[in-house]
């Protein structure tokens, strides 16, 4: 495969409460030293978490940032190819390099939708550590990214002239295309006006493979009583909540919804 998923960013106010969240239930281990901090300074104890995949960079929020996902991150085989593909068939795309002091990004770029993507390959550059083992299995794992577009058809045009992503399960009732990279899915859900966060375009959700629902719930469980602040936060709260809830639980991957600490909207399903 020319490129896989390997990366995942969202920024916070609460580093050390949504690490706790993912690494405990979830169980995603470091995989990556010495990322920056709250003082913008590089930090030894902070760094990338991993379901042995995927690496997920949790940052601090800066004014000016946003909370939440942020852009996620593919590794080619191939960067100057990626390049020669984006000139090709984008040529109005914009290309930027990535900063130097981060462990994974060579370059950024954006889809149709305007999602933020990190194009990197392994043993080059800046990419470090984690970034550039084999990794590991763990029964809890990032099965999906989920990407709202008002074009989902040219969305998946994007990623399969450029990354080479195939579409895998069909799920068109409801105009939603599904692509993967033979590991972990890229779902394109069509935007909308049921709701204002509907009409955004970009990261919606993430989604995770667990070996069962129930084990998982009462992890859920354990960590709201030993660690409030840990603990995932309600759907259903405010005049929107309930419009917010349906409108994720049309997502025709999950199985059980919830949020992180910080509100990202995260689904489960059973292996």
């Amino acid at each position: 495969m020319f490129a896989k998923i390997r990366h995942l960013a969202m920024y916070t106010h609460d580093h050390a409460a949504v690490t706790h969240f993912y690494q405990t239930v979830f169980g995603m281990k470091r995989m990556t030293s010495g990322t920056v901090d709250e003082t913008g300074k590089q930090n030894a104890n902070r760094g990338h978490i991993s379901d042995g995949v995927i690496g997920m960079a949790i940052l601090p929020r800066y004014a000016g940032i946003q909370s939440g996902m942020d852009h996620y991150g593919f590794e080619v085989t191939d960067i100057k190819d990626f390049v020669h593909r984006m000139e090709q068939y984008y040529p109005d795309v914009k290309i930027a390099k990535g900063l130097e002091y981060v462990p994974f990004a060579g370059l950024r770029s954006y889809d149709p939708a305007g999602t933020q993507f990190d194009i990197a390959q392994a043993h080059v550059g800046n990419v470090r550590e984690g970034y550039n083992e084999s990794g590991w299995d763990q029964s809890r794992w990032i099965n999906h990214l989920s990407i709202r577009a008002d074009n989902p058809m040219a969305v998946a045009e994007f990623y399969e002239k450029v990354f080479e992503l195939k579409e895998a399960e069909t799920y068109r009732d409801d105009g939603s295309i599904c692509m993967t990279d033979g590991k972990v899915k890229l779902l394109l859900r069509p935007r909308d006006n049921g709701l204002y966060r509907g009409l955004r375009e970009g990261l919606d959700h993430v989604g995770f493979k667990v070996e069962s629902l129930k084990a998982a719930a009462d992890d859920l469980d354990a960590l709201t009583a030993s660690s409030p602040e840990a603990a995932p936060r309600k759907l259903t709260v405010g005049l929107h909540g309930q419009l917010i809830e349906n409108d994720f639980r049309k997502c025709c991957l999950g199985q059980h919804f919830i949020s992180d600490p910080d509100g990202v909207l995260i689904d489960l399903s059973e292996n």
